[in-house]
């Protein structure tokens, strides 16, 4: 999975990430597409490195990993599909039980039947429910709804 330096809407290739003990990235060496290679160092720490580098803000905010990301995508994209199958699967057996429900068994009297049929649409109307629910909140997350939960304006 290569990684990606997004500085200044110019992306760079990643050769190299050096992390502190503590785990946190220390510097990244980058090459732009005319192979020149460039030292990144964060703010905080820019002036405690003497080496020829450029200063960014977060490294956190420029690092992307197009592979990675496409693959997240592709994962919620079929999550989607699948649950979206899974409801119409779910409402069709909503379906049939209607209609079995108008249809009268022969060893149980019409009001048995029809109660017990309609406690069984009624469980599986709340699962259809659900599913439906669950399709919103995946296709909300996909498009980035959640991102921005604390702040009031929704980016899409």
């Amino acid at each position: 999975m290569k990684a990606v330096l997004n500085v200044k809407g110019t992306k760079l290739s990643v050769l190299s990430i050096h992390y502190r003990s503590a785990g946190e990235i220390a510097s990244i060496y980058a090459a732009d597409e005319n192979g020149r290679e460039s030292l990144f160092v964060e703010k905080v720490q820019s002036q405690y490195d003497r080496r020829p580098h450029v200063a960014v803000e977060s490294f956190s905010e420029l690092l992307e990993y197009p592979e990675l990301e496409a693959r997240i995508v592709e994962g919620q994209n079929k999550l989607i599909e699948h649950l979206e199958a899974m409801q119409k699967e779910e409402n069709n057996k909503l379906l049939d039980i209607a209609i079995d429900a108008m249809e009268g068994e022969p060893d149980l009297p019409f009001d048995s039947h029809l109660s017990n049929k309609q406690r069984e649409y009624k469980l599986l109307q709340q699962r259809v429910f659900g599913i439906i629910d669950t399709v919103e909140e995946v296709k909300a997350y996909t498009e980035g709804f959640f991102a921005n939960a604390d702040d009031e304006a929704v980016e899409a």
